[in-house]
């Protein structure tokens, strides 16, 4: 503890409490003022649902990884998995019975008026609801292999060490977020949120693509292309169906009854492949997490899981950051925002104490803070690879290459920076 840091006895247990000027002051003997809102607030009805529902699926599958171990295991072909892929057969299947249907209607009944145009609609109702592959958004800034070969040969490595290919595109977005999709057939597409990659030290980023490819090597159902594109043809079919779609208040009469039933058959399909595709996501981001510390190592891993603690402070500093550069744009000296945001970003984020590091992880188990619905608890996610015990990376970015990736993400970060400036 540094001499000059301000210290308060805890009016509980009367412990000292360092003060870190800016921040909460609470006790770590005794958890006292720990949580703030919480003792003001409470966990209130919502949060307390949420914990449970978390804490049902979550901490079920946490105690089994705890004592089978992850080391090793990949995702198992479940109950969930066959039924899911079943389904997205079946959903394809539809499309081209359609297209069999009204062929073989032109065929046979060739001469009969009716039929044939009967055949003429399933046909022409085929090429609207065929089988649709995901795709790219042309809209954000992506990256080919040949925009960034130091960026794609790092992804490459971490890919290998996972035991999958790598991607074919790179999506690069300002968001605190990261994921991998796919698009087209079997292509694979990594999204790149700048304001998480920006903040993150070189083995924390290896951490995040070893979790992200290692949905793909662990073969999760959603990042397959038969399911992946079932559920895009799904939202296509609830799209084009919905009455509400057809415009015209006499066209819309003439069809609202005809698609009202395709309508809620396939809106109900693709809420039932959803759920689906989501049972057993608590398994498939434990073990993603494990092959994190596979190919970062376990250290680099768990400081991942505590950086996405801060996910809601780096949010709120950008739109800071963007407010001000706002502002203050058109005032001599001001620093322009496309070249200073995202180490700024990264300086405040490595600039919060150890304490509150602490605290955050602490507030965590009690809010049961999770990324999103798919994903467990992260307490629980920062215990398991504590079990795991240490490991050394696989992978290793060092100062040389992590300097040729940024160079290469220059453009897009300059890019995205004044688009972000714009949108406020």
């Amino acid at each position: 503890m540094a001499e000059h840091m301000a210290v308060h006895v805890c009016p509980q247990c009367g412990a000292d409490m360092p003060v870190d000027e800016g921040y909460p002051v609470w006790c770590a003997g005794c958890d006292w003022n720990v949580a703030p809102e919480l003792f003001v607030y409470g966990l209130g009805g919502t949060a307390e649902r949420r914990r449970e529902l978390a804490g049902r699926h979550g901490t079920e599958t946490f105690e089994e990884l705890a004592r089978e171990g992850t080391q090793g295991l990949r995702a198992r072909l479940t109950p969930s998995y066959v039924l899911a892929c079943a389904l997205a057969l079946l959903v394809h299947a539809l499309s081209f019975a359609l297209l069999g249907v009204g062929v073989w209607l032109l065929v046979r009944s060739w001469g009969n008026p009716f039929a044939m145009v009967f055949g003429v609609l399933m046909v022409l109702l085929f090429l609207v609801l065929r089988p649709r592959f995901p795709k790219l958004d042309e809209s954000v800034p992506r990256l080919g292999r040949v925009d960034a070969p130091r960026l794609f040969k790092f992804v490459d490595s971490v890919a290998a060490g996972t035991g999958t290919r790598s991607v074919d595109a790179i999506v690069v977005e300002p968001y605190v977020n990261a994921g991998v999709t796919t698009y087209g057939l079997r292509r694979r597409v990594l999204h790149l949120g700048l304001g998480l990659w920006a903040v993150l030290t070189p083995q924390q980023k290896v951490a995040l693509l070893g979790h992200e490819l290692g949905h793909f090597a662990n073969g999760d159902t959603r990042y397959t292309s038969v399911v992946a594109s079932a559920l895009y043809t799904l939202r296509v079919w609830v799209l084009v169906l919905a009455p509400e779609s057809w415009k015209g208040r006499l066209t819309h009469l003439l069809v609202a009854g005809l698609l009202r039933i395709p309508y809620y058959a396939a809106r109900s399909t693709l809420t039932l492949l959803e759920k689906i595709t989501l049972r057993g996501f608590p398994r498939r981001e434990y073990l993603a997490d494990d092959l994190a510390a596979e190919v970062a190592s376990t250290e680099a891993a768990r400081d991942l899981m505590e950086t996405l603690l801060h996910v809601e402070r780096i949010d709120g500093e950008l739109r800071r950051l963007t407010d001000e550069a706002t502002a203050d744009a058109g005032r001599p000296g001001t620093p322009r925002l496309d070249e200073t945001l995202w180490p700024r970003l990264a300086d405040h984020l490595a600039s919060v104490p150890a304490r509150e590091r602490e605290r955050q992880r602490r507030v965590s188990a009690l809010r049961w803070h999770q990324q999103d619905a798919t994903h467990p608890p992260t307490h629980l996610r920062i215990e398991l690879l504590d079990r795991r015990g240490p490991s050394t990376a696989k992978v290793v970015l060092d100062e040389r290459t992590e300097r040729a990736m940024e160079r290469e993400l220059r453009s897009s970060a300059k890019r995205l920076a004044r688009a972000i400036a714009q949108d406020r």
